[in-house]
């Protein structure tokens, strides 16, 4: 099945289209954006001007003729927070509804939080912690317990929202933002949002991590606050230049870095692990419950097969250690691209993961399922090996894919574990 989701926000507009699977996952099939900035310069209390309202309407005539030519299904539509600054918004509103045909919904502020909640659970392993989904007007921060949202908050320091104050007073504002809240300090800190995932880019790309992939990757505090340090310095030309960034993110990447800086600050976190998905997914999947097994299921369907979970069972109950899970999953993906005519399915598996979004899975994971599926052959090198903090030296490696070479022709030749 199609669906839909367009998140009307105070930065961007974005239509995302989805085909989800019959166990509710799901694989983006395109997507598109309009930096409209329809909340740039808008304070609470005023209207939005005849002039965004106009490229809100251009955005909205151009995801219509998409929706209308792929004939997509199931459409959601959710407006953020200049939505609900503007005394016009429920008016434009209603008029961009009319427009596409669907039901625009202007969502509260602890909803957003919620659905980035969701959209994030549903699609990295974080069973406790602080989420939180960095917008153009607006920072939501959630709680998690047990694997269960908590408190939700917002707070109104948005990348555009601050975008001309001198970086002092953006860490001023930011501190005193957090200092109101009631959240415990401690798991693991996630962020989403259009600009943590640049940053992510920028980052990947610099380090040479050897995945185009930024779900689940961590940046450091050091390396977040270097660049907080060092992007308000360049234009936004020099910003546009470099690797991941792009002409239109450079102009707000600069103060969504001093915000997360000041984040992981106060919340002591050593690392900032990246999703690549948030509150349009939560939108999307609300009600679900996916977990990693979910999305093995999910990539079995992705290629018109039943999933082959058998093997995955079979290893976990035959090969103990802490790497069963991953030598599983090899096997697993593994048999897919066999199953779907791959000459070579363990570089299918391996080219999968380096060019393609793992969910469920933090990317080290990920890398680790497609470096045993690599190892098949005796090609994983140690310069791939080094960007694992478990250091698994070459020969366990080699070890576990010949466990996945000997389960996947077992299989394939009608013969159980």
């Amino acid at each position: 099945m199609l669906s839909a989701v367009i998140d009307a926000g105070f930065n961007s507009f974005r239509l995302v289209l989805y085909q989800v699977f019959p166990n509710g996952t799901f694989r983006i099939i395109g997507s598109l954006k309009s930096f409209v900035r329809i909340g740039e310069g808008l304070e609470e209390g005023e209207p939005i001007g005849e002039s965004k309202i106009r490229e809100a309407e251009e955005a909205f005539s151009i995801f219509k003729k998409i929706i209308d030519k792929e004939k997509v299904e199931d459409v959601k539509i959710v407006a953020t927070s200049a939505f609900r600054y503007a005394t016009n918004g429920n008016e434009i509103a209603q008029k961009l509804s009319k427009l596409i045909g669907y039901e625009m919904k202007i969502i509260s502020g602890e909803e957003e939080g919620r659905f980035s909640g969701i959209g994030i659970l549903n699609t990295l392993p974080v069973s406790n912690g602080i989420l939180f989904e960095l917008g153009g007007g607006s920072l939501e921060l959630i709680e998690v317990n047990e694997g269960n949202i908590g408190k939700v908050y917002q707070l109104p320091i948005g990348a555009l929202k601050l975008l001309n104050y001198p970086e002092k007073e953006i860490r001023k504002i930011v501190k005193d933002q957090l200092s109101t809240l009631s959240l415990k300090r401690q798991g693991v800190l996630v962020g989403s949002g259009g600009n943590v995932r640049a940053l992510a880019k920028m980052d990947l790309k610099l380090s040479s991590y050897p995945t185009r992939s930024i779900h689940g990757y961590s940046i450091s505090l050091k390396q977040i606050s270097k660049y907080s340090s060092l992007l308000p310095t360049l234009d936004v030309d020099a910003r546009a230049s470099l690797p991941g960034i792009g002409k239109e993110r450079a102009f707000t990447i600069h103060t969504a870095s001093i915000i997360i800086d000041e984040l992981m600050k106060y919340f002591n976190a050593e690392k900032l692990i990246v999703s690549a998905y948030g509150m349009r997914e939560g939108v999307l999947t609300e009600g679900r419950r996916l977990n990693r097994e979910s999305w093995l299921y999910g990539i079995a369907y992705f290629n018109a097969l039943e999933p082959p979970i058998q093997i995955f069972k079979d290893i976990i109950d035959s090969v103990g250690g802490k790497y069963s899970f991953y030598i599983a999953s090899s096997a697993y993906l593994s048999l897919i691209f066999k199953m779907s005519g791959y000459l070579n399915p363990y570089e299918a598996c391996y080219r999968f993961i380096k060019n393609s979004v793992l969910p469920g899975f933090l990317l080290e994971e990920a890398l680790i399922i497609g470096f045993i599926c690599k190892s098949v052959y005796n090609k994983v090198k140690k310069k791939h090996i080094k960007f694992l903090s478990e250091k698994i030296s070459k020969k366990e490696l080699l070890s576990y894919g010949n466990i996945v070479k000997n389960a996947v022709e077992k299989y394939v030749n009608g013969v159980r574990l």
